[in-house]
């Protein structure tokens, strides 16, 4: 499958550094087969091609706002990674990227799994979302902080300052509102390091299924909204390209994430989506087709939930017509 990434983002002093310092001791990987790459938001830095070739195989990106120059750095510095290291015979099995505290993480998610090149050689294991139990109410006050939520696989919550389990409780059913899609835990510094890296590395977050999923419907937070669609029967797949189609036209920039399954017409196995922003992958599955519905779970802005349900409801009664 190639070299595995993980994102580690968070806002400012969730304490996304120490986590990775505490992963990579828990880990069974040795310090020279893993390559941090970390963002830095600010104007000095150093060059990532010296800092590759370093001990410590940290790639430190720079130059302002992760959304303006980060997608084009990345690519550099992942090709970089395969220039020198697996080039030259060294044992590279993990990237870990640590974004800056203010970034936003869908930019690099975008460029892993949606650049051809990189795809015999890297895939996107997770993104994992680091929450700062003390401060979250604070820092959802920044769109930021939620957009980091947002795009998360896995929640990672920091025990620090809570003081009762119904604190926490609460804590988590206001992540599930943010975002259905990720699973969500507790954790600590004083937990052993290979806790915390079973937790991170090698989980296939990305690829998660859904179906343990709860069945609400929608949720909505500050601007940010999130929906399910759980439909029987078949569409036709030109039916659903039209489909997705129109979603990405009337919700160019306001669709996040999409992740689900739909049974496509004389498949035997459901086809699964994957979407970020405009891009969207499409897998075969072995799940069958007759022992499951269509089910998607959409996350974005300003969405018209009704409006995109009663559109894929027309999708599967046009495809029914006729047979």
């Amino acid at each position: 499958m190639g070299i595995p990434i993980t994102v580690i983002s968070g806002f400012l002093g969730s304490g996304k550094t120490t986590l990775i310092n505490q992963v990579i001791k828990g880990s069974d990987l040795a310090p020279e087969e893993v390559v941090i790459i970390e963002n830095e938001f600010g104007e000095a830095g150093i060059d990532h091609e010296l800092l590759i070739h370093s001990k410590e195989n940290i790639v430190q990106m720079n130059g302002g706002c992760i959304c303006c120059s980060l997608r084009g750095d990345l690519l550099n510095a992942l090709t970089a990674v395969l220039d020198v290291f697996v080039t030259q015979g060294y044992p590279i099995k993990q990237v870990i990227i640590e974004t800056s505290g203010v970034s936003d993480p869908q930019p690099i998610i975008q460029t892993i799994v949606g650049t051809p090149n990189l795809q015999p050689y890297f895939y996107l294991d997770g993104v994992i979302g680091v929450v700062d139990a003390e401060n979250i109410e604070q820092n959802l006050q920044h769109h930021e902080a939620t957009k980091q939520l947002v795009m998360s696989d896995r929640l990672l919550i920091s025990q620090k300052g809570v003081t009762n389990k119904d604190s926490m409780n609460q804590m988590k059913e206001q992540l599930r509102e943010i975002n259905p899609l990720a699973d969500i835990y507790e954790f600590s510094l004083i937990q052993s390091s290979s806790e915390l890296a079973d937790l991170v590395l090698g989980n296939h977050l990305f690829n998660q299924s859904i179906d343990d999923e709860e069945e609400h419907h929608h949720h909505h937070h500050h601007e940010f909204e999130s929906m399910i669609i759980s439909e029987s029967g078949y569409v036709k797949e030109g039916l659903l390209h039209n489909w997705l189609s129109w979603l990405m036209m009337n919700y160019q920039e306001s669709i996040y994430r999409i992740k689900g399954f739909v049974n496509v017409s004389d498949q035997d196995f459901q086809t699964e989506i994957q979407g970020v922003n405009q891009l969207l992958n499409f897998n075969l599955t072995n799940r069958l087709t007759e022992d499951n519905d269509n089910k998607l779970v959409i996350i974005g802005k300003n969405i018209d939930k009704d409006d995109i349900n009663q559109a894929f409801q027309l999708v599967i009664e046009k495809s029914t017509e006729g047979d």
